[in-house]
C-alpha cells in the first residue's frame, strides 16, 4: 500500500477454500508499507485566504499552493473544497483534524476517480487545512487533493487531470505491486509492476465499516475479507483451480480507522516472484 504510511494487518488463504486451513499464518495489527499518521497532510507554510482557495477540478503546485491548471506540470489535484465543523476555536490537535478531514476527503477522491477502488493504486488522498495563524483568524476550510506517488512512495509531477481514470478502465495504470509478501511481511516493499513481483493488488476494495463504527475484530476482518479477496482473486485471474497463486489482504489496523481507514485491500499473491500481470491468466503458466 502506498501514500499514506499504514498500520495494516495481513492474511493468507488460498484460492481454493476448501484447504484454507493449511495456508493461513495469522493476521496481526502490523505496521508495514504505510500508516495513516504520516499521509502527507497538513497546513500550508503561510495562511491562504478563503478567497485565494482552490476549486474543484483544479491542480496545485503545493510547494507554494499555487493553483494551475491541470494541463500544467503539478504534484496534487483538487477533488473537493469545503469548512470544517465541530473543532474547538484554539488550533486543534493534529489528530483531531485528521479524523474530521481524512474521511470525507477519501469519499471525495473516490467520487472523483470514479472508483471505490482507490486505496489498491498509487492513487492517493493528500489534505490541506488551516496553519495556526489562520485557524486563530477564523479560517476553517479544508482542500481535498488527490495525487500519484512512484512505487518508492515519492510524488509524481504530472500533467493532465485524473478525473473519472479509475472509471475509464484505469487500474492497471496505477496497480500497485510488492515485491515482498503481503500476507507475511510488516514492511512491503513497492515496485513497478513491470518488474518482477510477488503480488499485485486485484480490483473490489472491501469496505469494512464507517469511522464513527466500533473497530472490529482481527477475527471478523480476517472472516469477511477472506470470502470477499477469495471471489475478487477468482475474478482477476479467471480460474479457481490455481495452487501457485492465492488471496491475501491488508487493513489500516486500528490506527487508522478512526480516520476513515476502514477497508481492506485484495492482493493476488504468488508463490514465487513473476513479471507482468496476473489478470486474466487463468491456466497459463506464471509470467516469468
Amino acid at each position: 500500500m502506498i501514500g499514506v504510511r499504514r498500520a495494516l494487518a495481513a492474511v493468507i488463504t488460498p484460492l481454493a477454500l476448501v484447504a484454507c486451513t493449511d495456508r493461513i499464518s495469522g493476521s496481526p495489527d502490523v505496521g508495514p508499507t504505510t500508516s495513516p499518521a504520516s499521509t502527507t497532510t497538513g497546513p500550508p507554510a503561510t495562511r491562504v485566504l478563503a478567497t485565494q482557495l482552490p476549486k474543484q477540478g483544479q491542480c496545485l503546485d503545493t510547494t507554494s499552493f499555487t493553483p494551475i491548471g491541470c494541463e500544467q506540470r503539478h504534484d496534487a489535484e483538487v477533488v473537493q473544497v469545503g469548512e470544517l465543523t465541530g473543532l474547538s476555536d484554539a488550533p486543534p490537535a493534529e489528530h483531531d483534524l485528521r479524523r474530521a478531514v481524512l474521511p470525507v476527503c477519501r469519499a471525495a477522491v473516490n467520487d472523483y476517480l470514479g472508483s471505490a477502488d482507490t486505496d489498491a493504486t498509487r492513487l492517493q488522498v493528500r489534505a490541506f487545512w488551516p496553519n495556526s495563524e489562520g485557524w486563530e483568524q477564523g479560517d476553517r476550510w479544508r482542500v481535498c487533493t488527490v495525487v500519484e506517488l512512484t512505487p518508492a512512495e515519492e510524488p509524481v509531477w504530472r500533467t493532465g487531470s485524473l478525473r473519472g481514470v479509475l472509471a475509464a478502465s484505469g487500474f492497471g495504470t496505477f496497480q500497485l505491486c510488492a515485491a515482498g509478501s503481503p500476507s507475511a511481511q510488516e514492511e512491503l516493499a513497492l515496485v513497478s509492476c513491470d518488474e518482477p513481483h510477488l503480488a499485485e493488488t486485484v480490483p473490489g476494495v472491501l469496505r469494512l465499516g464507517e469511522p464513527g463504527d466500533p473497530v472490529p475484530s482481527q477475527e471478523q476482518v480476517d472472516a469477511a475479507a477472506r470470502e470477499h479477496c477469495t471471489a475478487a482473486v477468482t475474478g482477476y485471474l479467471g480460474t479457481t483451480s490455481r495452487t501457485d497463486v492465492f488471496p491475501a489482504w491488508r487493513t489500516f489496523g486500528t490506527r487508522g480507522w478512526s480516520e476513515g481507514f476502514t477497508s481492506a485491500t485484495c492482493y493476488a499473491e504468488a508463490t514465487r516472484p513473476h513479471s507482468g500481470r496476473l489478470w486474466g491468466i487463468g491456466g497459463n503458466p506464471l509470467p516469468g
